[in-house]
């Protein structure tokens, strides 16, 4: 909060002598910000602050170190994405799509009833309905936050699979997304994602989107 946009950075020789690192220490953190979009380069003028507006990426770190409000406020974005995706899916959905859908879904049943580790289909579904949404943007941003995850529901459905019971119920929420989506009923898919993902959320211990 020091340096605010706008403001010069001070030269590579003072930024190393405050830190007490090498010059080329400095260089390679500079050139960091500047490919992140945070600092800028200005002939004669030498580096000045860009700020948050300027990032180029959105970005995820330690996500097995976030506290749970942090982790539940990460499953509220991943259901509003999630939800919103399904109800575009819903109207856009192809059938070749719908059909890769039950495909996941059947390796998702099978892996319930063999006591097998299902998360890869669970990822494919997810990834799918992302796809069917017909919105490149959200779905390579569904996609990035789903790669973060993904340890995190690994996690999840190793817990619930030593649940007696709760991995029926898991496939149960995921086969509603799919019948909502088949029906082309975006209030339906939108409800059903929701629904599933307040569910996943739960069995980690978390709450997320209360009803007011």
């Amino acid at each position: 909060g020091r340096f605010r946009p706008g403001d010069r950075l001070p030269s590579e020789a003072v930024l190393s002598q405050k830190f007490g690192v090498s010059r080329s220490v400095v260089r390679e953190a500079l050139s960091r910000l500047k490919y992140e979009g945070l600092l800028k380069t200005h002939q004669g003028k030498g580096i000045t602050i860009v700020g948050a507006s300027g990032r180029r990426s959105f970005r995820l770190e330690n996500i097995h170190q976030l506290d749970p409000k942090e982790l539940a406020q990460l499953y509220e974005l991943r259901a509003i994405l999630d939800s919103e995706a399904a109800a575009m899916a819903a109207t856009r959905c192809s059938k070749k799509q719908l059909n890769e859908l039950k495909t996941s879904l059947d390796r998702m049943s099978e892996a319930v009833h063999s006591d097998a580790d299902g998360t890869t289909p669970d990822f494919e579904f997810h990834k799918g309905i992302s796809e069917a949404s017909g919105n490149y943007h959200l779905k390579a941003l569904i996609q990035f936050l789903n790669d973060k995850v993904e340890q995190v529901i690994h996690e999840a459905r190793t817990h619930s699979r030593k649940s007696p019971g709760l991995p029926v119920e898991v496939q149960k929420e995921h086969e509603a997304i799919y019948r909502a989506l088949a029906a082309k009923n975006p209030k339906k898919a939108r409800q059903a994602t929701l629904t599933h993902l307040k569910n996943a959320a739960m069995r980690l211990g978390l709450t997320i989107l209360e009803d007011k």
